[in-house]
């Protein structure tokens, strides 16, 4: 066994007890058996060397202690060796002796296996009394072993084997004690007793990762608290965004820190709150003004950040609406523009469209019907005037001087209309005029003429008709009918139009 320096008693790290959670410090078999084998031979050893030494001192050196003493006379009183008394132990027989050297050995194995997960958790330091009279102990059993008193070996061994597994239970709540009191010293902000606290737990078990986290966090708290002190002073100051950007310094160093956490938290709903007034107030100024777009848009985001916000939600109403009327009230306009400009097909787009967004709009209703009447009027003028043809027979000129008598009758023609009106009013003037046409015949042919009737027989027949297309039939007994198609134009020179029958049957 190896002694190690004891220290002072009551000298334990002062710490505080809380619930389990250290490894179990029983080692396995293969390492017992590997502890056992390494301290037998040193024991053995140690005999050994005690015997040589005895033997040494009572050969040489002891005889020439005796002469240099120079006694002149030896007196020697005879003692009388005194009988045993009646209470010593009996001896022990050897096979007494060898049952408990055997247990002897057993305990030994234990206790240094025991030993090493002792030392591993750095018992020496917070074991105090209880660790020094362990080793007291396993040095008695140890000196009882070499003497072969195994019979007080194995009571030593076996107290020190009780008291060790007693400090190895206790290990397992000094960790527990020691990660608890290092959390509330960083909960504390304190970072020295967190460090003395988490050090402790990793010397008793290295790998402790609540210690090893613990101990990091200890570390980085200084650097923590700067930062989170340096928030604090610009949020004061007023500087919101700064704060915020401190906070997330200390938060990035140490996630779990929770002042800086909530803090950043508290800075975040203010610069919430100040844009989401701002946005409000822009908002409202731009519907005073009219400026409808722009107060939806502020309100959207205003939404975006407060989405239960019913302020917000009544402002991008506002707004809305107000877009609705100006883009009704564009529709309008531009649609007048299309009627000023007789551009008939873009209006009534612009008034559908508006009718499709509110069918009770009455200025789009009334706006259509006006535009429609025009698109009508127009392309029944357009028409006739690109086809003068029409206006010969009786019904289309008679349908002409109507649409004349309508399109006379608006108030704000325009200039295209006022141009129709005079291009269709020359043609219905030319169509209307007669126009003189000479027939000629034998007076011996019935002659008629159609759309005008039967005119009889004649040699020659003056006709004042008007312009257009007109057939001419001639019929007498015996002789083939005849027939001949002539038009009028106006402004042209007819020549004579001549009906007789002259075939016989």
């Amino acid at each position: 066994m190896v002694d190690q320096e004891p220290k002072p008693p009551g000298h334990e790290e002062a710490i505080v007890p809380v619930k389990p959670g250290f490894k179990d410090p029983r080692r396995s078999v293969a390492n017992t058996e590997a502890r056992k084998s390494r301290s037998s031979a040193p024991i053995m050893g140690a005999a050994l060397v005690a015997l040589v030494v005895a033997a040494v001192v009572v050969f040489f050196v002891l005889p020439n202690w005796v002469e240099d003493q120079g006694v002149d006379e030896a007196v020697v009183e005879a003692v009388e060796p005194q009988a045993p008394e009646d209470s010593e132990e009996p001896a022990l027989t050897p096979e007494e002796l060898e049952v408990l050297r055997q247990e002897a050995e057993s305990l030994l194995a234990l206790l240094l296996t025991q030993q090493g997960d002792l030392e591993e958790q750095s018992a020496v330091e917070w074991g105090g009394e209880d660790f020094e009279r362990h080793q007291s102990l396993s040095r008695e059993g140890d000196d009882a072993f070499l003497a072969n008193a195994f019979q007080d070996a194995v009571p030593a061994y076996a107290q020190a084997l009780e008291l060790g597994g007693a400090l190895l239970e206790r290990s397992a709540g000094l960790i527990t004690a020691a990660l608890t009191a290092g959390e509330e010293a960083l909960d504390a902000g304190n970072s020295t007793v967190a460090l003395e606290q988490f050090q402790l737990v990793l010397r008793i078990e290295v790998g402790n990762s609540r210690g090893q986290a613990g101990l990091l966090r200890a570390q980085q708290l200084p650097q923590v608290l700067a930062l989170t002190q340096s928030g604090e002073e610009l949020e004061r100051n007023g500087d919101l965004e700064e704060a915020a950007g401190a906070y997330r310094e200390a938060l990035a160093i140490d996630g779990l820190w929770a002042p800086a956490r909530s803090a950043l938290a508290a800075v975040n709903a203010l610069i919430l709150s100040r844009e989401f007034d701002m946005l409000m107030s822009q908002g409202l100024s731009a519907l005073a003004q009219e400026e409808y777009g722009d107060a939806y848009e502020h309100f959207t985001l205003a939404l975006a950040l407060r989405p239960d916000s019913q302020d917000a939600l009544n402002g991008q109403t506002q707004a809305e609406q107000g877009q609705q009327l100006d883009e009704i009230a564009l529709a309008e306009a531009r649609a007048l523009a299309f009627e000023s400009r007789e551009l008939w097909a873009m209006a009534i787009r612009l008034y559908t469209e508006a009718l499709e967004t509110d069918a009770t709009l009455m200025f789009a209703q009334q706006g259509l019907s006006r535009a429609q009447g025009r698109a009508d009027l127009d392309a029944k003028m357009v028409n006739l005037i690109e086809n003068p043809n029409l206006l010969f027979g009786d019904r289309v000129l008679n349908d002409a001087e109507v649409l004349l008598v309508e399109a006379h009758g608006i108030l704000e023609p325009g200039s295209r209309l006022g141009g129709q009106i005079n291009d269709l009013g020359r043609l219905v003037l030319l169509a209307s005029t007669p126009i003189p046409v000479e027939i000629l015949s034998d007076e011996q042919t019935e002659v008629t003429v159609y759309r005008v009737g039967e005119l009889g027989r004649f040699m020659v027949k003056q006709l004042e008709l008007r312009p257009g297309s007109y057939t001419a039939v001639g019929s007498r007994d015996g002789y083939v009918d005849v027939r001949q198609t002539f038009n009028v134009i106006p402004g042209g020179i007819l020549e004579p139009i001549r009906v007789e029958c002259v075939d016989p049957i």
